[in-house]
């Protein structure tokens, strides 16, 4: 669609954004409101097949379920009576997707890394209980925005409407002649089987995402599609260490990596909420040694602490800085430990509060004294009234 085109009478088109299998994004302008919006536009011959309008349509209406922070916001779906294109109005972003960033700096910090996936996991969360599975996970489908001076703030974005479609295709993202929606690097080896897709198959390709944001490299790679596929089905994954040696990654980190990329799907972390837990405690700088690599020059900001999956948590009223500490408040770290000068601090142990007892009178002070050595003397009775007395002085 040339610029300036208006669809279904409502949006003007300013520019085409990208382009993929099911078709082409543009930013686009709602002429009642002047909002600046996202158009996702079907490709014209999957317009025309009936069975893709009706999946379109009803994915589009999962997808626009979904209200999470972290998942690009469904505005508007519908068919253009015009031209009848079928078109998904979302929000307009401004950012990098997570394969830019990728692309500029191939290996990123543990800790940056963690902060990512685990607002990631909390977008499956929401789409997996609603039964809305992405099937098509992988850092094109991850952007990373600035939001009131919060870097790596997730959109995951193109819930609901990848699918697994019979036919052949080529290797790459996704491709038009086929069709299958999916990209063979990410996807899980029941996907690659044609089988039923779940939850899980979201945590393996999590977990390709992991793998090769924190080491550079994908853990399989081939020359066609079909090996590639088939490495997925019946090859274990090279082990991190292996991949890329002295890597600097916390171990527990590369077992939750390694475990998300289990071949049976009852072997990975059972859901999404599990393996965020997961993520967090492998990177709790804590737990992390000297030189580990959740040591973080310029550390990412977090999330509050709202959904943190730990205790109850309070914010400390001040933050006191240390080499251990830096002052960058961490409410995703695991709130367990109870020294004074922890950004976050158990709930039970904030509540312990002792104020200062009120000011006494010379009088007051010298009954109490003498009030003590009464009762020690076994005089209860005088002590409670000379007591008595005393405080009514």
């Amino acid at each position: 669609m040339a610029n300036g085109y208006i669809l279904d009478g409502r949006y003007t088109i300013d520019g085409l954004v990208g382009v993929g299998g099911m078709g082409a994004v543009y930013h686009a302008t709602q002429n009642l409101t002047h909002q600046q919006v996202a158009v996702k536009v079907l490709w014209q011959d999957l317009a025309k097949d009936p069975s893709e309008i009706k999946r379109f349509i009803r994915e589009a209406r999962a997808a626009s379920a979904l209200s999470h922070p972290h998942t690009v916001r469904v505005f508007d779906f519908g068919r253009s009576a015009k031209d009848e294109v079928l078109y998904l109005v979302m929000e307009y972003l401004v950012g990098r997707k997570l394969s830019d960033v990728l692309a500029h700096t191939p290996v990123l910090d543990a800790r940056r890394v963690v902060h990512i996936a685990q607002q990631v996991c909390k977008a499956l969360s929401e789409a997996h209980r609603l039964g809305v599975v992405h099937r098509d996970l992988k850092p094109d489908n991850i952007f990373l925005q600035e939001v009131a001076g919060e870097r790596d703030y997730v959109k995951v974005l193109d819930f609901g409407l990848a699918k697994f479609v019979s036919g052949e295709f080529e290797r790459s993202t996704l491709t038009r002649s086929g069709f299958v929606v999916g990209s063979p690097e990410y996807m899980a080896p029941e996907q690659a089987l044609g089988g039923n897709v779940g939850p899980a198959a979201d945590v393996y390709s999590l977990g390709i995402v992991l793998y090769e944001c924190v080491s550079g490299q994908l853990p399989f790679d081939a020359k066609t599609t079909g090996q590639l596929l088939r490495k997925h089905i019946l090859e274990a994954p090279p082990s991190l260490a292996v991949q890329v040696p002295g890597l600097d990654v916390p171990e527990p980190l590369t077992a939750t990596i390694m475990r998300c990329l289990e071949k049976d799907p009852a072997d990975r972390p059972h859901d999404v909420d599990e393996l965020r837990v997961a993520l967090l405690e492998a990177c709790d700088r804590r737990r992390m040694p000297r030189g580990s690599g959740g040591q973080l020059a310029d550390p990412a900001p977090f999330d509050d602490v709202s959904e943190s999956p730990h205790l109850p948590t309070v914010v400390a009223p001040t933050a006191v800085a240390s080499e251990r500490h830096p002052s960058r408040f961490d409410p995703d770290a695991a709130p367990v430990d109870t020294e004074p000068d922890r950004h976050m601090i158990p709930a039970a142990k904030e509540a312990e509060i002792v104020l200062p007892a009120a000011p006494r009178s010379r009088a007051q002070t010298w009954f109490a004294r003498h009030v003590s050595v009464l009762l020690l003397a076994g005089g209860a009775g005088i002590a409670i009234a000379v007591a008595l007395v005393a405080w009514r002085c």
